[in-house]
């Protein structure tokens, strides 16, 4: 029988959105028949665990080592090479997504290859990338110069090859401590090993989708009707999110109209300056 694995990491700053919004969208909403779940525990609430039933929980052994967003990729290669039966894992936020309806079928589709949503609106992402927090920071921001920015916040990979990523990522990474790092060297080693763009509503971002939506009853839709998979509410600050008190449920989700325009404006121009280089 396949398994699957869907896992993202989390500490006390998101505990509480973690518990109540992305794991009950989680199991509300997706097909778990072939798949397992995974917290990896940056520090989380015994409480907090203890509500987390039917979900496997590891405790990271790098806390002290680099910021979350860079270790939890060693984290989840050291799961997987403990737990060999995972065919296909999914590795994704855990404090700024939501589940609407099921996702399972993307571990059957084009198994061998990386599964992502690319950002048809993002920020210039390699100019973050230096000498002093990678080794070949040219190289790796020449090759991305012309290439889409795969969001990373939601990606399906084959199991042997995220191992593969994850081990590539810390031969070149030389701060961990750095933001974007997460980003830019997975966006490297995805599109060298192989990567398959999927439908951006399985990584909807407000600010980065030029796709109209709409919100009724706390619920997200496409504009034709459809309930989008997976809504991101992304944002490296709480101002920058799209989306005033995300989440799951009623009584959730309005739209912050004035910061999705300045931001697409914001983002399509550093696109502009991009592509003039």
């Amino acid at each position: 029988m396949k398994k699957y694995l869907i896992a993202t990491a989390c500490d006390q700053k998101f505990e509480d959105f973690l518990i109540n919004h992305w794991y009950r969208s989680l199991r509300e909403n997706v097909n778990l028949s072939e798949t397992d779940v995974l917290i990896i525990d940056w520090g989380l609430n015994e409480n907090i665990k203890k509500g987390l039933k039917d979900t496997l929980i590891l405790k990271t052994k790098h806390k002290n080592e680099g910021l979350i967003n860079n270790l939890r990729l060693m984290d989840l290669h050291d799961f997987l090479r403990d737990n060999p039966q995972y065919e296909q894992v999914v590795l994704c936020d855990g404090g700024d997504i939501i589940f609407q309806s099921d996702i399972s079928h993307l571990f059957s589709l084009k198994p061998s290859m990386v599964r992502g949503v690319t950002e048809e609106i993002s920020p210039n992402m390699e100019i973050l990338i230096t000498d002093r927090k990678v080794k070949k920071a040219d190289e790796i921001v020449n090759f991305l110069k012309d290439k889409k920015l795969i969001n990373v916040g939601f990606v399906v990979y084959p199991s042997n090859i995220f191992i593969r990523i994850a081990e590539k990522v810390f031969d070149l990474v030389l701060d961990k401590n750095a933001w974007g790092v997460d980003t830019i060297l997975p966006n490297y080693l995805i599109y060298n090993f192989g990567f398959y763009e999927i439908d951006s509503k399985y990584n909807f971002i407000p600010t980065t989708s030029k796709r109209k939506f709409y919100i009724k009853n706390s619920i997200f839709y496409l504009e034709g009707g459809e309930i989008i998979p997976i809504v991101h509410n992304a944002g490296n600050k709480k101002i920058f999110r799209s989306i005033r008190n995300f989440g799951y449920g009623p009584g959730h989700n309005k739209t912050k109209k004035i910061i999705v325009v300045i931001l697409r404006a914001f983002y399509e121009t550093l696109g502009f300056f991009r592509k003039k280089r």
